[in-house]
């Protein structure tokens, strides 16, 4: 499993034009060793996926599980790879804030188009940077979007509002 790091950009290899239209297909597999954060030594985690501060996608709870395994996958239309995915954990508590369980960036100017990749995202809390959250894995691919599909994305964004990321749930 390839991992990038959550503390710093994974570098730009190559050359790819980072405002042209992409399409970023995630799968988001599963978490490994997630933090206990409800008292029975469990916690009830879900995922959070944010791009440019707005949230783009939010995965199942999976109930008492620090190993949960999600198998969701999402297909995201991004126009900016200088922008990195934001992905929080938090623990479901019932009629209560929501625990905080961890967070990774994933540098997008670091993908390669059309190779499909496993990644391991490290969680950290920035406020305790030494202390192991676990981690979740993934796969990604990032494809590129023709200008067709930019120019109906164009016209949605002028029917809807100013959002530059579509989110689309396959099953």
């Amino acid at each position: 499993i390839f991992g990038i790091n959550a503390a710093g950009n994974g570098g730009t290899q190559h050359s790819l034009p980072t405002s042209a239209m992409y399409q970023l297909d995630i799968v988001l597999k599963k978490g490994n060793n997630l933090a206990i954060r409800d008292r029975g030594g469990t916690s009830d985690p879900y995922v959070k996926f944010k791009i440019a501060g707005k949230e783009v996608f939010r995965s199942k709870i999976i109930h008492k599980n620090l190993n949960p395994v999600w198998d969701e996958r999402v297909c995201l239309i991004v126009d900016n790879l200088q922008e990195p995915l934001y992905f929080k954990v938090f623990d479901y508590d019932f009629g209560l804030q929501d625990d905080f369980m961890g967070s990774a960036y994933l540098y997008l100017d670091s993908l390669e188009l059309q190779r499909p990749l496993d990644v391991r995202l490290d969680l950290q809390d920035p406020h305790c940077p030494d202390q192991d959250l676990g981690s979740l894995e993934l796969a990604v691919t990032l494809f590129p979007r023709s200008t067709e599909d930019r120019e109906a994305l164009r016209q949605d964004e002028q029917r809807f509002s100013k959002v530059t990321v579509k989110t689309f749930i396959m099953f």
